[in-house]
């Protein structure tokens, strides 16, 4: 059994407070019968669980994958969407010079042309497999990496469905293949805007809510992939979590005054439950990390702790009958307003006092 080694805030003042009580009442032995006169209390069980002691640190409530989006041609926005809008396969994203930029599902970006004669490719794979779930595949053609005559078909029967002329080529300006749905974050530019190839449009991200910590690096500890945290939202609400990836390279940032800052690793989670989020992107938000784990342990509320006269702790333990009796306990962790115990008398299931 470890010694108590961490006793802070409500914690700790509820040792106290409970002590002020139990001084009047507890005698130099353990196993004294207790005097509890006319004190308001009532009982807890004793019971076997994890404590786990978390450390508190500030991260961002926002979503996954946030990249910029660049302009593939040049010429005037003519079609923005709205900020916070969910874009899906075969949308447009923006339009320029009226010519509708659709988003399509891969993770090879369109890098060129696609048309018949092209050499074969991934990308010519993504765009296959993309207009099949559009519903363009007429003559039922194989997704491979080749652009054939069922692939220009294909291509044909989508420019059709679109209202545009039946070229059978995906321009560079046509498409962007992004990995999934994307989220629309800040506008870079307006409508009206002239634009240039590279130029930022906007920035997407996925839909899924998120969490980012920069962590410092010298924490690093406290956070693996896989682990399940507590999330504290601007609400107050706390909900669960699971962090998702842990960044490799520390960065070091500098400070207003010049200075290097401390290097940080940066951590992503992922919400386990729904969270209302509306106007909050970019919110702060309180992540608890988990430092250390005590596993299967015998616990019983922190409340429950008596001070002994001559020193240590004690628990009054109340028996089928309603009579008690206090007994010497020693305590290790303290977490989540529960204490690791044990001593003589104190098994799981059994009842100790608390104050009402």
């Amino acid at each position: 059994m470890r010694r108590a080694h961490l006793v802070g805030g409500a914690a700790g003042l509820a040792i106290v407070a409970v002590a002020a009580v139990a001084l009047a009442m507890a005698g130099e032995s353990g196993s004294a019968t207790a005097a509890t006169g006319e004190s308001a209390t009532t009982t807890a069980k004793v019971s076997r669980r994890d404590l786990v002691l978390r450390d508190d640190v500030d991260g961002t409530l926002g979503y996954a994958d946030a990249r910029s989006l660049a302009a593939s041609a040049q010429g005037t926005v003519t079609r923005l969407p709205a900020e916070g809008a969910v874009v899906t396969r075969g949308k447009a994203l923006y339009a320029v010079n009226a010519q509708p930029v659709r988003l399509l599902y891969g993770s090879v970006p369109m890098w060129r042309r696609l048309a018949a004669g092209v050499s074969d490719g991934a990308d010519v794979e993504q765009l296959e497999r993309n207009l099949v779930e559009l519903g363009h595949d007429p003559s039922g053609m194989s997704v491979d990496e080749e652009f054939d005559s069922d692939t220009t078909r294909a291509v044909k029967s989508w420019q059709e469905a679109l209202g545009v002329e039946e070229t059978g080529v995906v321009e560079l300006a046509d498409a962007v293949f992004l990995p999934g749905p994307r989220r629309v974050g800040q506008l870079a530019v307006a409508v009206g805007s002239p634009v240039q190839p590279g130029q930022e449009v906007m920035q997407l991200t996925a839909t899924t809510p998120a969490v980012t910590i920069d962590l410092d690096a010298r924490r690093q500890e406290l956070a693996t992939a896989g682990d399940a945290v507590r999330i504290e939202l601007p609400s107050g609400r706390t909900v669960r979590g699971t962090i998702t990836s842990v960044g490799k390279v520390a960065v070091t940032e500098t400070t207003a005054q010049g200075d290097a800052g401390s290097p940080t690793i940066g951590v992503v989670i992922r919400l386990d439950e729904p969270a209302k989020r509306d106007g909050l992107d970019g919110a702060p938000v309180v992540v608890s990390l988990e430092r250390e784990r005590a596993k299967g342990v015998l616990a019983v509320p922190v409340e429950a702790l008596l001070a002994l006269k001559g020193g240590g702790m004690a628990l009054e333990l109340v028996d089928p009958t309603g009579a008690s009796r206090l007994t010497a306990v020693e305590t290790g962790t303290y977490a989540d307003g529960y204490v690791e115990v044990e001593g003589r008398g104190v098994e799981e299931g059994a009842s100790v006092a608390v104050p009402a």
